[in-house]
């Protein structure tokens, strides 16, 4: 008669793997187990953990804001640090710790960066001067802070500085900017590698004329100031009395 026991599964020990898998395996926990956990199994995975490609590409929105041990800006700070240069893609989302302000600047100072997204961060033109100065590489830009802050003199520094300084960019979000017509035909006429132009909310420039029909002929992907924001991260949709979808501002440090 055949035996009818079930075998005994072979235990896996995952220290076997091979690093990459390993790696590969981390990436996907995210920023916060990686840093108060995961680096504290063991020496290989901890090797792993501070190894700078797991760090190319840092989403500050996967962190949560009650919880962690270290504060955000701690986090940040590490895995910049633990990037040593390699960074190509950040997301900095609601960072308001005037700690981290001062810091901000060693975020732009990366030679193969590509992807920079700032949303409800305020920005300075010379920030922008030192993307353009230490990123070479940056083909999207996304600058989004709805809600009016400062005067329309500083809005169009930003954008002439956009234009001056990053005339390689690819894909240019600039949501509740308000720049006027003068700063953004300084980007339409230095940076001519741009394909996705995201203008909603920029409610101070005029496209009804020639400056909306070169954004039409110059523009592959073009979104206009009174277009849905339905698709953007940090708003959320509500029934209206009208029976339409309204949207609010969704500021994770309200609880």
């Amino acid at each position: 008669m055949p035996s009818t026991s079930i075998p005994k599964q072979e235990e896996r020990n995952w220290l076997d793997l091979p690093s990459d898998v390993t790696a590969n395996i981390l990436n996907r926990i995210g920023m916060v187990d990686i840093l108060e956990n995961a680096q504290k199994v063991c020496t290989a995975w901890r090797k792993i953990c501070k190894d700078p490609p797991m760090w190319r590409v840092i989403n500050m929105n996967d962190i949560p804001i009650f919880g962690a041990k270290l504060s955000r800006v701690e986090m940040c700070e590490h895995a910049v640090d633990r990037s040593q240069g390699q960074l190509v893609d950040i997301t900095i989302v609601f960072l308001y710790d005037a700690e981290f302000m001062s810091y901000k600047f060693a975020l732009m100072k990366f030679p193969l960066l590509e992807e920079l997204n700032l949303y409800e961060i305020t920005i300075s033109k010379e920030e922008i001067e030192t993307v353009g100065r230490y990123c070479p590489m940056l083909k999207t830009l996304k600058v989004n802070k709805r809600g009016y802050e400062g005067s329309l003199t500083r809005y169009n520094e930003i954008a002439i500085a956009i234009g001056q300084n990053l005339p390689g960019i690819r894909h240019l979000e600039l949501i509740g900017n308000r720049m006027t017509d003068v700063g953004l035909r300084v980007i339409l006429g230095n940076c001519h590698h741009l394909e996705t132009l995201d203008l909603r909310e920029c409610f101070c420039i005029d496209l009804k004329g020639d400056l909306g029909k070169q954004c039409s002929k110059q523009i592959k992907y073009l979104k206009l100031p009174n277009d849905s924001l339905e698709d953007y991260p940090y708003i959320y949709a509500i029934e209206s009395e009208y029976d339409e979808d309204d949207y609010y501002y969704a500021d994770p440090y309200d609880t």
